[in-house]
């Protein structure tokens, strides 16, 4: 009897998570996942860093989730802790698609361009399943290519030419064959962005200006650019910080947030703090605000970062295993001992006055008889670009080490 109720209860629960599994179910989670795991990365290679960096946890999020295609027992488990993933494959598959829905080519690339290159390098000694090949494939949201590690300038070609051109050249090289000496496997992400705002900072606006730290005292000078216009902002006294939002393109699906910490309160200290939000929450409280008519002023930027240690930062968080060569657990992509060696990315952001002539005009349909509110960016802060739709960073990065650009 009690084994006939077991096989009621199963039959009855399957059907059950099937009808729940749908993409207003599974944001919620996917959401949460990355922008956790996007924070506790941010925490350290912000403070790595001294809080001036530019990087993507969505990238790793997304190739590490991957790569659980074919892990199994303590490997599969760090993997699915570390990243939140959902115990039912049905809700990690619309999480794939959610990640292509993010990241698919934007419609006018000249407004807001985002370039992003994944991939698993695997040595063509390993024989790697074919089975796992065709999963990567299928979910779409990376490519998976077989190399000889034994020639380690050729695959080193091969790995920044194609990094290199989906980046148009931005990001001229990302491994050396030095990198490759003892390698069997590398994952490999590159990315690049460049937006054009909604609104444009005008050229002829743009001064040097004095750029301070959390203290208040002077450690440099900037290309402090500034528009008036109508904008989103909101203070969060939850982080102790305003937060500006700076819509891209036309269609405004990529939007940069700007987090300016209250007096006296370090990049650091907020970072800290920003668990106890989402960036949903803060469109709510975009929402409830309306817009408002703003000054803004923020410093002209390019921030390249090379994060070679991405390795040991993923370890830091709890991905042990898939580093070792004793305990990673690969049996879904060969029947070799498999191991990750290596995890590399490199991002380039740069924040320029640029934008899109069709919508300047926007800032002149509001008006008011108040002096604007006052927004300026001239002490470190923290910035994310988002996707606006689904309300999770793409890019994060930091800015509090001033020069002229």
């Amino acid at each position: 009897m009690a084994t006939h109720g077991i096989i009621l209860f199963l039959t009855v629960l399957v059907p059950l998570i099937s009808a729940q599994c749908n993409y207003r179910t599974a944001t919620p989670y996917f959401k949460r996942s990355v922008y956790e795991f996007s924070l506790k990365l941010v925490e350290r290679i912000n403070v790595e860093t001294e809080s001036h960096f530019v990087a993507s946890a969505l990238s790793p999020w997304t190739l590490l989730s991957a790569i659980s295609l074919g892990a199994a027992d303590e490997t599969l488990q760090e993997i699915r802790d570390v990243l939140q993933l959902h115990p039912h494959k049905c809700f990690n598959n619309l999480y794939f698609d959610l990640v292509n829905e993010i990241t698919q080519r934007p419609s006018n690339p000249s407004a807001s361009m985002l370039e992003r290159s994944s991939t698993m390098y695997f040595d063509g000694t390993l024989n790697i399943k074919q089975s796992f090949l065709e999963d990567v494939s299928k979910v779409g949201i990376c490519d998976a290519a077989i190399v000889s590690f034994l020639d380690t300038v050729e695959t080193a070609a091969i790995i920044n030419n194609f990094v290199r051109g989906v980046t148009n050249e931005a990001i001229d090289e990302i491994v050396t064959s030095s990198d490759l000496e003892g390698v069997v496997t590398v994952m490999i992400d590159a990315l690049y962005f460049k937006g054009a705002w909604k609104i444009p900072f005008p050229y002829e606006e743009t001064e040097s200006s004095a750029f301070y730290d959390d203290k208040g005292q002077q450690i440099g000078d900037v290309s402090l650019m500034f528009v008036s216009g109508s904008f989103n902002v909101t203070t969060v006294p939850q982080i102790r910080a305003q937060v500006l939002e700076l819509p891209y393109g036309d269609n405004s699906r990529f939007a940069m947030l700007i987090f300016l910490p209250d007096s006296d309160v370090s990049v650091t200290t907020m970072v800290d703090l920003m668990k106890s939000i989402s960036i949903s929450s803060v469109y709510t409280l975009f929402k409830e605000n309306q817009f408002s008519t703003v000054d803004v002023q923020i410093p002209r930027f390019k921030i390249t970062s090379d994060i070679n240690n991405l390795k040991e930062l993923l370890i830091d968080m709890g991905l042990k295993t898939i580093f070792n060569p004793d305990r990673a657990n690969f049996p879904g992509i060969s029947e070799y001992q498999l191991y990750l060696s290596n995890f590399i990315q490199k991002a380039d952001v740069e924040v320029t006055e640029d934008g899109t002539v069709a919508a300047a005009g926007t800032a002149a349909m509001f008006e008011s008889r108040m002096l604007p509110q006052q927004f300026v960016a001239n002490k470190p802060f923290l910035f994310m670009i988002v996707d606006r739709v689904v309300h999770v960073p793409i890019f994060t990065g930091a800015y509090s080490k001033p020069s002229i650009f």
